[in-house]
């Protein structure tokens, strides 16, 4: 019973350390491991320590394979960073607008209400 209160308290100590310090791929690897580890365990065994055996080599395999799938993100997304945006695809310029407020004026029988006028100086293009 200790040796089973001692493995549930070292779990608990890894998936918190996980969740402050890992990136979720390593904390989901490792209460996915956990849990399947744990109902393995279970299902051979039929007792507690079979469990908890179960579920600490859930716990080490998932957090593995989860590390490995990070580092493997970090590697494909580190090759990405390396190519420039211009040369995956062109992309579209700022246009220049240039605007000014038409103050309150009074034409024959109608009010106009003071409003702003956009002028489109230079469009946008496409850049390549």
């Amino acid at each position: 019973m200790n040796n089973r209160k001692l493995i549930l308290v070292l779990n608990f100590i890894f998936i918190l350390n996980a969740c402050a310090t890992s990136p979720k791929s390593i904390l989901m690897g490792a209460v996915a491991g956990s849990i399947v580890g744990a109902g393995l365990g279970q299902a051979q065994s039929r007792n507690s320590e079979g469990t908890t055996v179960g579920a600490a080599v859930g716990l080490g395999l998932g957090s593995l394979i989860g590390y490995l799938s990070f580092i493997d993100q970090q590697k494909t997304n580190a090759n990405d960073k390396n190519e420039k945006p211009e040369d995956i695809a062109p992309f579209l310029t700022k246009p220049k607008i240039r605007s000014y407020i038409v103050p309150d004026s009074i034409e024959g029988n109608k009010y106009i209400k003071s409003h702003r006028v956009f002028i489109l100086e230079d469009p946008g293009s496409w850049s390549r």
